[in-house]
C-alpha cells in the first residue's frame, strides 16, 4: 500500500504519525511510503533518518495526498485536507463528536475515515491510552503553573508547607487521563479528590491511593466541593461520543475567583459548558473570572515522547490495516472498530448520536 505522512498543521502541533520505526515496519512488509519533508523535525527525526531506511521525501503536502493511498496522521484533518483525501483513507484521531462539519465534509468527500480513539478492547482503547497518560500528567503540571501570581492565577503553591495548606485539586473522572492527573496531584502534595459514577473502579482507586479523597461523581457533589477547589481537571471520557457536561457555567459562581478549569475532554466537546479548545500559544480565557485551560493537543508539548508513545500503540493497527487493503479490513473486528466513515456512511454510533446524522452498522455494509 501507499502510505502518506504529512506534516501536522494545527497550531503548535509537533507530533509526527510514524516515527522511522514504524516507517522501516512498513517497509519491510513491502509498503511504499511518502513522508512530506519536515515532518518529523520537531520529533526528534529529520528526513535523513527516514530516507536512510528506503522513504520518499516530498516537498508538499499536496504531493503526500495525490502519491498515497492511505494517509496517517496524529490530529484530524483541516477541510482543505479532506478534499485532498477524496476516495481515500485516512488513519488518526478523528474525533468526530467534536465537529459535526467534519464529519459531514468526510462524508461527502467518500472518506474512508478510520479513527484511533474507537477502538476498545477489554474496556480499554489502546491508542488513546498513550496520549491520555500523558494529557492528564501535563493537564496537572500545566495548571500548577497557571495558580501562580505572576501567571495570573491566585498564588497558591500546589503543596503548601508546613504552615500553610495545599491547594486542593478535583478531578473528575477515574479513567487513564484521570488516574494521571491523580498520581501527579498526589505526589505533589495537593489535596486531591477523584469522582467517577463508578463505585467499583472508585473503591480499587482508593484501595490503592489511600492519600485520594474519591466519591460518586454527581451534580450535588460537584457543587458542594466547587467552592474549595483551586484546580478543577475534566477527564469524562465517552469513546467516539461528546462527554457528559459535567460542570455548567451557572456553577462557575460557586468557585472562588481565578480557580482553574482544565477540560482535557475538549478534543471531543468538552465536559464544562462553557470550554472552548485553545492552544498552546494561547492556553487559557477567562469566563466569569474562572480561568479555562482546553488545550486541545496537549501532550504536543513533548513531541518526542508522544511521538513514540503514539507509534508504540498504533504501529500493530496501521499495519494490519496496510496489509489488509482498503476493504480487507471488514475482516477484522478491532480494525472495523476503528472505522467512522465509508462511503458516505457514518457508521459510529456516538458520532451520529451527537450530531443526529443517520448511523450505519458497519457489520451490514
Amino acid at each position: 500500500m501507499k502510505i502518506g505522512i504529512p506534516k501536522e498543521i494545527i497550531s503548535q502541533e509537533y507530533r509526527v504519525s510514524v516515527n522511522p520505526e514504524t516507517a522501516k515496519m512498513l517497509l519491510q512488509s513491502s509498503h511504499e511510503l511518502f513522508i512530506q519533508s519536515g515532518a518529523g523535525v520537531d520529533s526528534g527525526y529529520p528526513d535523513k533518518d527516514y530516507l536512510e531506511l528506503g522513504c520518499t521525501i516530498v516537498d508538499s503536502a499536496s504531493e503526500v495526498f495525490d502519491r498515497s493511498e492511505l494517509i496517517v496522521k496524529v490530529k484530524e484533518p483541516s477541510f482543505e485536507e479532506v478534499e485532498m483525501l477524496s476516495n481515500k483513507a485516512i488513519f488518526t484521531y478523528l474525533h468526530l463528536s467534536s465537529s459535526k462539519e467534519l464529519t459531514q465534509k468526510l462524508l461527502d468527500c467518500n472518506v474512508t475515515g478510520l479513527a484511533y480513539e474507537t477502538v476498545v478492547i477489554n474496556n480499554q482503547t489502546p491508542m488513546l491510552k498513550p496520549m491520555s497518560e500523558i494529557a492528564g500528567r501535563l493537564s496537572l503540571l500545566d495548571s500548577i503553573e497557571l495558580l501562580k501570581k505572576s501567571n495570573g492565577g491566585k498564588g497558591k503553591l500546589i503543596a503548601g508547607t508546613s504552615l500553610a495548606e495545599p491547594a486542593n485539586v478535583l478531578i473528575i473522572g477515574g479513567g487513564i487521563v484521570g488516574l494521571n492527573a491523580m498520581q501527579m496531584s498526589l505526589g505533589l502534595g495537593a489535596s486531591t479528590t477523584l469522582l467517577d459514577v463508578n463505585n467499583d473502579l472508585l473503591n480499587e482507586i482508593k484501595n490503592n491511593y489511600p492519600a485520594v479523597n474519591v466519591a460518586e461523581s454527581s451534580e450535588e457533589v460537584i457543587r458542594n466541593l466547587l467552592p474549595m477547589i483551586d484546580i478543577v481537571v475534566g477527564a469524562v471520557l465517552t469513546p467516539g461520543g461528546k462527554p457528559p457536561t459535567v460542570i455548567t457555567r451557572d456553577m462557575l459562581s460557586l468557585m472562588e475567583p481565578k480557580s482553574i478549569l482544565s477540560d482535557v475532554s475538549v478534543d471531543q466537546g468538552g465536559c464544562f459548558e462553557t470550554s472552548k479548545p485553545t492552544t498552546h500559544g494561547n492556553p487559557t480565557y477567562e469566563i466569569d473570572n474562572i480561568i479555562h485551560y482546553c488545550v486541545k493537543n496537549i501532550p504536543s508539548a513533548v513531541p518526542f515522547t508522544a511521538t513514540n508513545a503514539l507509534n508504540e500503540a498504533t504501529k500493530p493497527f496501521i499495519l494490519k490495516f496496510a496489509n489488509s487493503g482498503l476493504d480487507g479490513f471488514f475482516n477484522d473486528e478491532k480494525l472495523l472498530m476503528a472505522l467512522n466513515t465509508y462511503k458516505g456512511k457514518l457508521t459510529n454510533e456516538e458520532v451520529a448520536l451527537a450530531h443526529s446524522l443517520e448511523f450505519t452498522d458497519s457489520k451490514s455494509i
